[in-house]
């Protein structure tokens, strides 16, 4: 792999031109975390423009105490969320997405409960 190569994997490339180095960031939209000790969960995500146009869907089987993350999954911009726990209970959430941790959605499921909640909480 040539240095060129490496640099790029590690997320970023080189202007040959200016020298300059320029670092892709990636931005977490969805953050999906399941608080169940011995009951495992399917779990369905849409987000939707506010036009209501599909602009990601994906579904998870979330094992007890599993994380999922979706990265770069959409633009910035203003969403509506809608999850469905196990086809049975679904909540939407209005919110905007962005590269900041404020602008990441947090998705929780545990004994039975379905949360969807803006923001991740900063230390």
């Amino acid at each position: 792999m040539s240095p060129k190569q490496a640099k790029q994997r590690r997320g970023g490339t080189d202007d040959e031109a200016t020298g300059a180095r320029t670092v892709h960031v990636h931005s977490e939209d969805l953050h999906i975390r399941s608080y169940a000790h011995r009951e495992a969960y399917d779990l369905r995500l849409e987000v939707a423009t506010l036009d209501g146009d599909t602009v990601f869907q994906d579904s998870y089987y979330l094992q007890p105490g599993a994380t999922e993350s979706e990265l770069d999954a959409v633009p910035a911009g203003e969403y509506e969320i809608r999850a469905t726990l196990d086809r049975q209970r679904t909540e939407t959430l209005r919110c905007r997405l962005g590269p900041e941790p404020d602008r990441t959605v947090l998705i929780e499921v545990g004994n039975g409960i379905l949360s969807l909640t803006e923001g991740l909480r900063a230390r």
